[in-house]
């Protein structure tokens, strides 16, 4: 009878985990009942900030700065042995552990099932005992202008200098980079990323990073936030509703469609506890999710489809969820659903899948 890697972390115990952890001089800061806190050995290859929990109820990591995920023992070991300039397999991280390997392994389990783990690890912590999400001066911004000419990229592409004064979309003729603060929702500066315009440095760089101010860089933990929060949290409370995208420009595009901005970015596909709790607080009952139409083919919809109502079943806990896909397959591949246009967003939100 095969085994999955959820079977073999849950045999573990702590202790276990810690001593493989020790191989590598990662030794835990501190430890509760309810979680083991270790350096974020996760994305630094030597020391790191006391914010990477392992949760005991779950035998799940989070990493609660530059990551901003969840994982389980095998998946930080690849990519702690990342780091150390090697990539490994799974059957190779679960070797690295002492684990029987002579019982067949089934490798190809539901990642959505992990993410079923993940909305519950708010029972394991209370939000105080959260480690705070760092704040930043505004004063850092100060050295960035409001620059038409630089911000034009944005504004070719159909977003208004209007929207951009809203969000506080600035440029850094420094890196030649759109500057995006980012807020939690009593307003305070909890990041500053920037979109690097010179294709050979975002090419090899990535075009979305982290500024810096000095030696300080100003990433903040993706998933303790919400883009566009704050600036659209009295809309959201009116309506009770939230459009859930993956990124900023698809929040100031919807802000110049729509005078009520309901729009909220999770930078990215993951919803976490932390978001989910946030959308609570603010009396959000229904969520549409509208995320980007990675998908060019009949096939590769129709398994984008499964993938996203799994993943709306398990919200549906939480709220009334519908999911937005693109079934004409009009839109360029990886694109938002509000890059189309607002007539062509209010036709997939007429025929968004409402579960």
């Amino acid at each position: 009878m095969s085994r999955t890697l959820r079977d073999l972390r849950e045999d573990m115990s702590e202790e276990t985990v810690k001593g493989i952890l020790e191989q590598f001089n990662v030794v835990p800061f501190d430890e509760t009942e309810a979680f083991i806190i270790f350096p974020t050995c996760c994305h630094n290859l030597e020391g790191g900030s006391p914010k990477l929990y392992y949760y005991k109820n779950t035998h799940l990591f989070h990493c609660y700065t530059e990551c901003s995920e969840t994982f389980d023992i095998f998946h930080l070991l690849l990519k702690m042995m990342k780091l150390r300039g090697k990539d490994i397999t799974l059957h190779d991280a679960v070797v690295l552990c002492d684990l029987d390997t002579e019982n067949e392994i089934d490798y190809n389990q539901s990642e959505l099932e992990d993410y079923r783990y993940m909305l519950r690890l708010e029972r394991a912590v209370s939000a105080d005992q959260l480690p705070p999400v760092p704040t930043y001066d505004k004063s850092v911004l100060e050295k960035y202008t409001f620059n038409r000419a630089g911000l034009s990229p944005w504004y070719n592409e159909g977003i208004s200098y209007e929207a951009m004064r809203k969000f506080g979309i600035l440029y850094s003729p420094t890196d030649n980079a759109i500057v995006i603060p980012n807020y939690d929702v009593d307003g305070n500066l909890i990041g500053v990323r920037g979109r690097f315009l010179d294709e050979e440095v975002a090419n090899k760089y990535g075009k979305y990073r982290p500024l810096y101010d000095g030696d300080t860089c100003l990433r903040h933990p993706s998933g303790r936030a919400l883009y566009g929060l704050y600036q659209n949290r009295q809309s959201i409370m009116k309506k009770h509703m939230a459009i859930i995208v993956e990124g900023e420009k698809s929040v100031l595009h919807y802000n110049d469609y729509y005078k009520d901005n309901i729009c909220v970015a999770t930078l990215g596909k993951n919803i976490t506890p932390s978001q989910i709790l946030l959308l609570q607080q603010c009396g959000v009952r229904r969520v549409v999710l509208a995320y980007d139409a990675d998908y060019e083919t009949e096939d590769e919809l129709r398994q984008k489809r499964e993938e996203y109502v799994k993943l709306a079943n398990i919200l549906t806990k939480y709220f009334q969820v519908s999911v937005l896909l693109d079934w004409d397959l009009k839109l360029e591949y990886k694109s938002s659903p509000l890059e189309g246009g607002k007539e062509y967003f209010e036709k997939l939100l007429s025929e968004r899948l409402v579960l």
